[in-house]
């Protein structure tokens, strides 16, 4: 049994036992994988502050034939998310890009863009990024990069080319021209469609500071989530708190 190393990012961990911790990682070449860290709460563990949530590591783990969990023999810290969550915002905002990654990074597959958008939406809130920018870019990206949100150059029924203002139909889960769209399509205002579009060509940090309005930002989120809602047939767990602290301080 030859142990493998990687790259990898917490997504979360939760108590196993005792003394042990089931870490839940992201990998470029592995997608989303799970294993024991044996010894992980003690104090005296030789893991330190590498397994919490969105630290980047590198690790190296055994893989036995047959189990889905591997055995985490090391990991040395690359960057820790410990200095973004000392702002409240920007340590919500993290949990909920990593319950969105967990729910939709694929298991056990390659997984390279999924790892590389959550690098940078990590590297973008340590580097002071707004959170809800950040926020916004993560989960248009990762309804891509898993196939539910739908692209917008032709219309979902018919094929034909759309053009502004986009209109996109619930029934349908899709944009959707004049024609096709539904009475109660809901109809994107140019802005809207503007941010999509940087959001689809720009890195994390430099949509962030683009300096989206707020209202635009979320008119984003309300559509990526009704999307996600769909598919999934129930909200994220870390959703209301997003919402709850963003509330609090805007």
């Amino acid at each position: 049994m030859k142990p493998a190393r990687t790259e990898a990012i917490i997504l979360h961990t939760f108590a196993a036992r005792e003394r042990d911790k089931m870490v839940v990682f992201l990998t470029p070449d592995h997608g989303k994988r799970k294993g024991w860290a044996y010894g992980a709460r003690s104090i005296k563990s030789r893991f330190g502050a590498a397994l919490e949530p969105l630290a980047k590591v590198r690790l190296v783990y055994f893989e036995r034939e047959g189990e889905e969990a591997v055995r985490i023999e090391s990991a040395d810290l690359i960057r820790s998310l410990f200095p973004a969550q000392q702002n409240l915002l920007s340590s919500v905002a993290a949990t909920y890009i990593a319950e969105m990654m967990d729910t939709f990074a694929p298991a056990e597959d390659p997984a390279e863009l999924m790892y590389r958008l959550l690098d940078r939406s990590t590297e973008a809130l340590l580097e002071g990024a707004p959170p809800m920018a950040v926020v916004a870019y993560a989960e248009v990206w990762i309804l891509r990069l898993g196939g539910v949100f739908p692209p917008a150059r032709n219309c979902i029924a018919c094929g034909a080319p759309l053009n502004r203002p986009l209109r996109f139909d619930a029934a349908l889960q899709g944009f959707a021209c004049p024609d096709c769209a539904g009475r109660d399509a809901y109809v994107v205002a140019n802005e809207i469609t503007d941010a999509l579009e940087a959001i689809g060509k720009l890195p994390a940090a430099d949509f962030a500071a683009r300096s989206t309005p707020d209202e635009v930002l979320f008119e984003i989120r309300s559509l990526a989530g009704s999307i996600r809602r769909h598919f999934l047939g129930h909200e994220l767990k870390s959703f209301e708190v997003l919402a709850s602290v963003a509330s609090a301080e805007s």
